[in-house]
């Protein structure tokens, strides 16, 4: 049997800023050449990069390297199980002096992918859909930046053996999941401006548009309807108003991207045309509140 040898030629590996709002690393190895190589054997190379002592900048941090795979042959795309990627970070402390660390990275191009926080309970970000060509490596048990520490990266890539045979490039993103202490942002879509609640239409669609940098928890969303314009813990005032009672009963529509329910009057005693207030809540996975 005659063997083909398949030469795969990676293009520049560029290294991308790592791009957060709380975090800033250095002396970031701006570009690297990858070797070429045979289809089924594996090439590496180095990056490395600073994180020192910022004030934006905190200990145990993690980080998670995004590497995008692309064919520089437009008919020949990337497709999952084309390429198996592998990280291993030494690091060492006050900017290289001192070794501290070695530290394994998986590398995941299935989905869905999930981070767990190190000191809270619940997951602090998933990713539930990953193109061909992308990976995500991280190391799950292990939140690796520490302030003024210089981190070496080597990357290791291997080809499936009938990978076809051609030129490649190579892109690193380096991703630091930002803690977040903030709840979601809530804005009511409908019903707006002069609406009003009226016998004549007794369904009112309620849409909520939440956002947050995390997942929202959707099982925490919830709005309520009143006659008085009260804070929406303003249960036990000593008078007599319109309360319809925290209402949980609102899903996320995919199409739309809202939160969407529809209020019957007539289910929650509601019989009276007029202008109401509608308060709205709902937590990330984190269980950070957000209030309307």
């Amino acid at each position: 049997m005659k063997i083909k040898t398949l030469i795969i030629a990676l293009a520049i590996i560029l290294i991308l800023p790592l791009v957060i709002a709380a975090g800033t690393i250095t002396n970031v190895t701006p570009a690297l050449d990858i070797p070429s190589f045979i289809a089924g054997d594996t090439t590496s190379t180095v990056f490395s990069f600073d994180y020192p002592y910022l004030d934006e900048n905190y200990n145990n941090a993690p980080l998670i390297a995004r590497v995008d795979i692309e064919s520089l042959d437009s008919k020949y795309p990337v497709w999952k199980g084309d390429f198996e990627l592998q990280m291993i970070a030494e690091q060492y402390l006050l900017f290289g002096t001192f070794y501290y660390n070695t530290i394994p990275m998986e590398c995941e191009e299935n989905a869905p992918i999930k981070f767990k926080p190190k000191d809270r309970p619940g997951w602090l970000y998933t990713i539930n859909e990953i193109p061909d060509g992308t990976f995500y490596c991280y190391n799950a048990n292990y939140y690796m930046m520490q302030l003024d520490s210089h981190d070496e990266i080597t990357l290791y890539i291997s080809s499936d053996p009938a990978l076809y045979p051609g030129e490649y490039s190579v892109s690193v993103e380096l991703l630091e999941m930002e803690p977040d202490y903030e709840g979601p942002e809530i804005e009511l879509i409908e019903p707006s401006g002069d609406e009003i609640f009226s016998e004549e239409n007794e369904i009112i669609p309620v849409k909520l548009n939440i956002t947050d940098m995390y997942n929202i928890d959707d099982g925490s969303v919830r709005y309520k309807i009143v006659d008085i314009g009260i804070p929406s813990e303003g249960e036990g005032l000593n008078i007599t108003y319109y309360d319809s009672g925290w209402i949980h009963d609102i899903s996320h529509d995919e199409t739309s991207g809202l939160y969407e329910a529809e209020f019957n009057m007539t289910e929650h005693g509601l019989n009276e045309s007029g202008a109401y207030w509608i308060y709205a809540e709902a937590k990330d996975i984190l269980g950070n509140l957000g209030k309307l």
